[in-house]
């Protein structure tokens, strides 16, 4: 199920926990980015952040549990994307999240979503206990400055 309040650049809904609903939201969010004329790098960009940490919140927060739901919200303007995503799981620090690219951690299948979003977004923020992660990127090439926060 997905019950949005308002279809302009701001998007705010509530989705199931269920992979299906992912494809939907994304189309959405690319849609909105390609009406304002974001470069295709930009959009995969975001596209990959924006997947990574819905289906963090799906998998690890609410732990693939049918009877949750995640909150997601989006605002597309000229200057910026800003995303946030929060699951009604118990949270994680996201300080404890082994670094995939050191020691064993290469050889591992997963454990890469973190990261991914860190580095692909221009600002990341955990809060809620690691429960809700707000990203932005800034669609200004002047603007971009990574602002990566734990």
């Amino acid at each position: 199920m997905i019950t949005e309040s308002d279809m302009s650049p701001r998007l705010q809904m509530e989705i199931g926990n269920d992979n299906h609903h992912l494809k939907s939201v994304s189309r959405k969010l690319i849609d909105a980015l390609k009406e304002r004329g974001v470069d295709e790098g930009t959009i995969f960009d975001i596209h990959v952040g924006f997947e990574e940490a819905l289906r963090n919140a799906m998998i690890h927060g609410n732990k693939s549990r049918q009877d949750k739901k995640v909150k997601v919200e989006m605002d597309v303007t000229s200057d910026e994307v800003t995303i946030m995503i929060e699951d009604e799981g118990e949270g994680f620090d996201v300080n404890k999240v082994p670094d995939p690219t050191v020691g064993d951690n290469l050889l591992r299948e997963g454990g890469r979503g973190v990261y991914l979003i860190m580095h692909l977004m221009d600002y990341v923020h955990y809060d809620k206990g690691g429960r809700r992660v707000t990203m932005r990127k800034y669609l200004k090439k002047e603007d971009r400055r990574r602002q990566a926060c734990r």
